[in-house]
């Protein structure tokens, strides 16, 4: 054979194995890019799917679903294993991919007659653009979209995978995050561990009030959330029925006397008090009355009375919950720092902190709207629901928790019905007394063309 003949021979052989193996090194970089999508749809579906969810498919024997309650309960060694397998796969990639298809497009560049430097620029040019679009769209937008989308389905379909390849690199997961914690130390910072990835207050009541504009929570729901969050930093003296509006039995009047006084407040349960309001014997519940009445068999108001819970009034409306429960009881006594009776306060009063007001069909309105920013409010309607209504803001440390209170402190003195006052956000007239308490008081906003 011709020597010119074998040497177009080994060329064209050369030729044929160059292309072949950048053929095979594009089909590896191929691989890479989805191997990257694998770890970034891992990532952000292992952030994204509520362990609540993942309990209720493990309850509905899912396949996949207890590998991924356990990847998702350490979630920061898995997070690390993600950041691995991302950071490999994407050197990898530039590593092959790039040279791969640098290398395929300089074969036709070759034909047009260009300089070995112009045709290695445009391919390497050509050949970053065609990897990072690539790497961009096919290996982080596309699995982040579908990990945000389905994350419940997601998550099953890389539990498994993502706990093999934990294994695998589990000496360099913990080397890594031995070095990471000693870096973080220099610079003064503690690494955060996974049981403080949690939301604060203010961020629950985001969360809820952005799933409302959403439509996945009604109104009532979201308030029902932004209550419970606020529950257990309500105290007693906050929500109780004030010593002053308590509506008692007393065992130094008559048995007909008393009976009065329960079809006048039609309530279902009254303190029993001996002479006074500090002396109080207990609770009586009207069903018990009502029973003997029908039988005729006692007028003596003693046989009835149960225990009250006695608390003070700077507890948490949480813990009064829990005794009340624990005791069986509706009703607590709230008594001041030196033992006297503050107020009553029943399990009615507490759950409409979280569900909102329960009217009962003889309770009348805490407030009424007269006009625009013009209300009428009950002396012991909440301050929080004064700045709702209004749409204002009191000063946060008011000692005052009514308006009744508050606009008896801005008077300074015994009001009368009449007495107008003003602060920086509304005018108040006392419009109506109980004993020395206002009853009700006319409240109106200022706008801004009354300041000026």
């Amino acid at each position: 054979m011709d020597p010119s003949q074998v040497l177009d021979l080994n060329q064209t052989s050369t030729a044929s194995f160059d292309a072949g193996y950048s053929i095979l090194m594009v089909v590896v970089a191929l691989a890479l890019v989805f191997l990257n999508g694998f770890f970034v749809l891992s990532e952000f579906s292992i952030v994204k799917v509520r362990r609540s969810k993942l309990e209720e498919m493990v309850k509905e024997k899912k396949a996949g679903a207890k590998k991924a309650l356990k990847v998702t309960s350490r979630l920061d060694t898995y997070l690390s294993a993600c950041q691995l397998g991302i950071t490999l796969s994407s050197l990898a990639l530039g590593w092959i991919g790039e040279p791969a298809i640098a290398k395929m497009l300089e074969i036709p560049l070759i034909n047009l007659g260009f300089s070995t430097v112009i045709i290695h620029t445009i391919a390497f040019i050509i050949a970053f653009s065609i990897i990072t679009l690539l790497h961009v769209v096919l290996g982080e937008l596309v699995p982040k979209s579908i990990a945000i989308a389905v994350a419940d389905k997601a998550v099953l379909f890389i539990a498994r995978p993502l706990h093999w390849f934990w294994i695998l690199f589990l000496p360099c997961i913990k080397i890594f995050d031995f070095l990471a914690a000693i870096s973080l130390k220099l610079f003064g910072i503690k690494p955060a561990k996974e049981s403080e990835l949690t939301h604060s207050e203010e961020e629950i009541k985001i969360i809820a009030s952005e799933s409302q504009k959403g439509g996945v929570l009604d109104e009532f729901e979201t308030e029902i959330i932004r209550n419970a969050v606020d529950f257990s930093d309500t105290v007693a003296k906050e929500i109780m029925t004030p010593r002053k509006d308590m509506i008692c039995l007393n065992k130094q009047k008559s048995y007909e006397e008393n009976m009065q006084i329960i079809c006048e407040h039609k309530h279902t349960r009254f303190p029993y008090i001996d002479g006074s309001k500090d002396t109080i014997l207990g609770m009586i519940h009207i069903r018990d009355i009502i029973q003997n009445e029908l039988s005729h068999k006692s007028q003596n108001l003693d046989t009835f009375v149960k225990p009250l819970i006695l608390v003070p009034e700077n507890i948490s409306i949480s813990k009064v919950l829990v005794m009340m429960n624990k005791e069986r009881s509706h009703t607590a006594l709230v008594v001041d720092e030196y033992g006297g009776t503050a107020g009553i306060l029943t399990m009615e009063d507490i759950m409409e902190e979280i569900i909102g007001e329960i009217k009962s069909e003889h309770e009348e309105d805490s407030y009424k709207k007269l006009a625009e920013n013009i209300y009428e409010f009950q002396g012991r309607c909440d301050i929080e629901t004064v700045e709702e209504m209004l749409v204002i803001n009191y000063d946060e440390d008011l000692e005052q928790v009514t308006i009744g209170g508050y606009v008896f402190n801005l008077l300074g003195r015994l009001p009368i019905v009449g007495d107008r006052i003003e602060d920086e956000l509304c005018y108040y007239e006392v419009k109506k007394m109980d004993g020395n308490s206002i009853e009700r008081v006319k409240v109106v906003k200022k706008t801004n063309k009354d300041e000026e």
